[in-house]
């Protein structure tokens, strides 16, 4: 037990330490990109929200989450409470071609999707970035909520349909209840894929209206510059929020469901 927890807690340290890096940095008072950092200071913090190129990538960055985030848990609930009450046949079918997105290089995808705004003569529309990442975070929402209904009491739903309900009454009336904190944590998943996303974002938008990890990886790539580890800090103090939160909801789900 003592060497499954020591092991356990060297794994989560490799997976952790080096993304908590950054945060030192983003209060270095150095201008060039070095760790440890020589002092510490909010230089680099307050120039940062003062500076409209990031700020702008960093709204653009929420409001593209949020709206695939809007877009495929709706989808992706309904594709999970299909693939759970459908037949086995329809199951297997079903199932691998949702999950495609998480299995195809998503650099692929990006390519892919280029072609298709220049087809469309839609380059650097954010209104594809968001569909594209809808249909990036639909697979995460879909197994999300998936694992809440494999637990659920369909009798409860065929006894509401006994006794009046439609079958879309029955859903959110009896269904969506349940499963709605598993519901949330798709969501929240779904936030923190589109937040992370800079690959799709690159071939789709650009330089036209880049997101913050476009924005990143751009300044990494031609100047260096010691406002990255700031926009590095804010998306790993988003992105633990929201995985924070969806642990919370995913808890929740169980205690219900065992209930």
């Amino acid at each position: 037990m003592a060497i499954g927890i020591v092991f356990g807690l060297l794994v989560a340290a490799y997976l952790i330490v080096p993304t908590l890096t950054v945060i030192p940095m983003a209060f270095s008072t150095s201008r060039f990109l070095e760790f440890p950092p020589p002092g510490y200071s909010t230089e680099w913090l307050t120039r940062f929200f003062q500076d409209s190129s990031w700020t702008d990538a960093l709204v653009r960055s929420l409001v593209v989450a949020g709206s695939a985030a809007a877009i495929a848990t709706p989808l992706g609930t309904l594709a999970a409470y299909a693939i759970v009450t459908a037949a086995r046949r329809a199951n297997r079918l079903a199932e691998p071609i949702l999950m495609m997105p998480m299995m195809v290089p998503v650099v692929i995808s990006g390519f892919g999707l280029y072609l298709v705004t220049l087809l469309l003569r839609t380059p650097g529309n954010l209104g594809v970035v968001v569909l594209a990442h809808a249909g990036l975070a639909i697979p995460f929402v879909v197994i999300t909520v998936t694992a809440s209904l494999r637990s659920f009491d369909f009798r409860l739903v065929r006894a509401a349909r006994v006794h009046g309900a439609s079958a879309a009454g029955a859903f959110f009336r009896v269904v969506l209840p349940v499963i709605g904190p598993g519901v949330g944590a798709g969501a929240l998943m779904a936030l923190m894929v589109s937040l992370d996303e800079p690959v799709v974002s690159m071939f789709i938008a650009g330089d036209t209206a880049p997101t913050l990890p476009v924005r990143m990886f751009g300044s990494i790539t031609y100047e260096l510059n010691p406002l990255v580890p700031v926009a590095a800090s804010v998306l790993t103090v988003v992105t633990l929020t929201l995985l924070v939160g969806s642990l919370l909801l995913t808890r929740l789900t169980r205690r219900r469901t065992a209930v």
